[in-house]
């Protein structure tokens, strides 16, 4: 892999790393803007989530946000990774091609986001043991899935 597209992986890996810090202070706001600065054992914020208003309406926020979130991250990078390892572009030419993606193909990308995120939950159910079946799995049919969505 030539230099240039080695250092475009790193700029999208930072680009993965922003939505994470994105997502938790998200979550830390929302948190405190719900229950204040004071913390709760886990069992006192399972029941108050489930069992107050509040705590519903925190729920429900929460997973709104955090789709938002998932979503946009999902829409820059789907097919960001493999272009980049397969052309030479720069990273942002990778994810304006990506966000172009899923907004002519809503409804298969969003399926395609659900089928990855419920297979990485099934695979980390045994102690994270089966990310090792499944993340190459899904590498290979990202791949395919940029051969198929984005023109040679």
């Amino acid at each position: 892999m030539p230099h240039h597209g080695a250092r475009e992986l790193g700029y999208m890996a930072l680009v993965a790393v922003f939505g994470l810090i994105v997502w938790v202070y998200s979550a830390g706001f929302l948190y405190a803007v719900f229950f204040g600065l004071h913390g709760f054992e886990f069992s006192q914020i399972v029941s108050t989530v489930v069992s107050t208003p509040r705590g519903i309406a925190f729920f429900l926020l929460g997973n709104v946000v955090g789709a938002v979130i998932a979503l946009g991250l999902f829409s820059v990078s789907v097919v960001s990774y493999p272009m980049l390892l397969d052309r030479e572009v720069d990273f942002v030419t990778a994810m304006i091609t990506s966000i172009r993606v899923v907004l002519a193909n809503p409804g298969p990308m969003i399926g395609w986001g659900i089928f990855i995120g419920t297979l990485l939950g099934v695979a980390i159910l045994p102690g994270f043991i089966g990310l090792f079946v499944v993340l190459p799995m899904l590498g290979h049919a990202t791949w395919h899935v940029y051969r198929k969505a984005v023109a040679p």
